[in-house]
C-alpha cells in the first residue's frame, strides 16, 4: 500500500494525503461519533450521528486544504511554483519548493493562508447568524466550523516562525533591512521572546490554578490546569520551530552560491559487479559514517550504488555468495549530480528522497561522493571572511 495516495487536484494543485492523514481522519470520526456528539446531541439517532461525525471530519480536512491553498495560488500569481498539498497527521503543507525571492512575496504568501481560514470563519458564522432555527446537528456544525477556523487563522498570525505570522513578519523586516538573513534573526528572536512570555505565563497560571480557594486569585483567570498545560507546550513547539528555522536560514546561507564540488569526497569508495556483500559488510560499509558504497567497472563508469540496506536484506550467511551486481540501484534510477550543480540543488534532492548521499557523476564517471554530513560541516564551519 502506498504511504502517500493522489486525492483530488484543484485548481491545478495536487492534493495528496499520508496514510497517517487517513488513519487520523478514521480515529477522529469514531471519536467524534462514539465519545463526542452522544453528549452534546441528546437523543440523536445513531446514523446522525456518524454523519454529523464525517461531514465535521471532512470539514476539518477541507478547512486545512482552503487554507494552503491560499498559500499556493497567492504563491504561483507571484510567479513562484507551487503544485503540491501533503496532508498529514497534523494538517498540511503546501510545498513551495522555491524559496521567495523578494521580501513582499513572503507578506503576501504567508497572510494567505490565515485570510482564507478567515473567510471561511466569516462565512460559517454568517450561517450560523443568519439561518432560521437550524436543527442541533447542523448549529453544531456551523460553530464547530466557525471556531476552527478562527482557531486557525489566529494561531497561525501569531508573529513567531515557522508559523505564517512569523513569515510575514521576517518578510516586513526583510523589506525595511535589506537583508534576509539578518531579517530572520530578528524575527526568530522576537518569536522566542513571545513563546518565553507566553511559557512564562502558563507557568504562573499552572501556580494560581493550583490555589482555587484563595481571595488574591481574580476570577477572571481560568482555574482549569489544563489550560497552561495546553499552553506550555505550545511555547515549547513554537520556540523549537523558529530556532529549526533559524539553523535552516544559516544553512542556506552557507550554501549561496557554493557547487558540489566544494563539499564532495574525491575518492568515493568503489567496488566491482562481482565483490560479495561478505566483503562490502566488513571493508566498506562499517568504517566511519559511509551508508553506502557505489559499483564501478574498471574504467569508473558508475554502474549503481549498494546501500547498507541492500545489504541488510540478505541473511549474513547467503552474503559470501551474494554480489554486489544482485543487489545494487542501477545507475539508470540513480539521482545523481554533477561537480558544477549548485550545492542547494543537491541538498533538495536529499531531503525530498531521504537519501543519506548522492553521486557526483561527470560524462558518466563517478568523480565523487556527497552527503549529509559533509554539508552539516560546512554549515557548522566559520563564514568565509572576505580578502582585502
Amino acid at each position: 500500500m502506498p504511504r502517500i495516495f493522489n486525492v483530488a487536484t484543484v485548481g491545478g494543485v495536487a492534493i495528496q494525503a499520508r496514510m497517517s492523514a487517513a488513519i487520523a481522519f478514521t480515529l477522529l470520526v469514531f471519536f467524534l461519533a462514539l465519545v463526542y456528539l452522544p453528549a452534546a446531541l441528546h437523543n440523536e439517532q445513531p446514523i446522525t450521528l456518524w454523519s454529523v461525525a464525517f461531514i465535521s471530519t471532512l470539514a476539518l480536512y477541507l478547512s486545512t486544504i482552503a487554507h494552503e491553498l491560499g498559500h499556493c495560488f497567492v504563491a504561483r500569481h507571484r510567479g513562484i511554483p507551487a503544485q503540491i498539498i501533503t496532508m498529514r497527521l497534523f494538517g498540511g503543507t503546501a510545498d513551495i519548493p522555491q524559496e521567495p525571492q523578494r521580501p513582499l512575496d513572503v507578506v503576501f504568501i504567508s497572510i494567505a493562508g490565515p485570510l482564507c481560514s478567515g473567510l471561511v470563519a466569516g462565512l460559517a458564522l454568517a450561517l450560523q447568524t443568519f439561518l432560521p432555527n437550524p436543527s442541533p446537528p447542523l448549529a453544531l456544525f456551523l460553530e464547530a466550523i466557525f471556531l476552527l477556523n478562527a482557531w486557525l487563522a489566529a494561531y497561525n498570525l501569531l508573529p513567531v516562525l515557522p508559523l505564517d505570522g512569523g513569515r510575514a513578519l521576517q518578510g516586513i523586516i526583510w523589506q525595511i533591512r535589506g537583508d534576509f538573513v539578518s531579517a530572520t534573526n530578528l524575527a526568530v528572536n522576537l518569536g522566542r521572546l513571545l513563546a518565553g512570555t507566553m511559557a512564562t505565563a502558563c507557568l504562573v497560571l499552572l501556580v494560581l490554578s493550583a490555589d482555587r480557594e484563595s481571595t488574591l486569585v481574580p476570577r477572571w483567570i481560568p482555574t482549569d490546569p489544563r489550560i497552561p498545560l495546553v499552553g506550555l507546550m505550545l511555547a515549547y513547539l513554537l520556540n523549537n520551530g523558529a530556532k529549526s528555522v533559524q539553523r535552516s536560514t544559516l544553512l542556506q546561507d552557507r550554501l549561496a552560491g557554493a557547487t558540489v564540488s566544494r563539499v564532495m569526497s574525491v575518492r568515493p569508495k568503489s567496488v566491482q559487479l562481482w565483490t560479495t556483500l561478505d566483503e562490502i559488510a566488513s571493508q566498506h560499509l562499517r568504517q566511519g559514517r559511509d551508508r553506502a558504497v557505489a559499483v564501478v567497472r574498471d574504467d569508473d563508469i558508475l554502474l549503481g550504488l549498494v546501500a547498507f540496506s541492500d545489504v541488510a536484506k540478505v541473511p549474513a550467511k547467503e552474503r559470501a555468495h551474494r554480489t554486489a551486481g544482485d543487489v545494487m540501484t542501477p545507475a539508470t534510477v540513480l539521482v545523481t549530480v554533477s561537480p558544477q550543480e549548485p550545492l542547494e540543488e543537491a541538498v533538495r534532492h536529499m531531503a525530498n528522497r531521504h537519501l543519506n548521499q548522492l553521486p557526483v557523476v561527470e560524462d558518466g564517471h563517478l568523480v565523487g561522493m556527497i552527503d549529509r554530513f559533509s554539508v552539516l560541516q560546512l554549515a557548522e564551519s566559520p563564514p568565509r571572511k572576505p580578502v582585502g
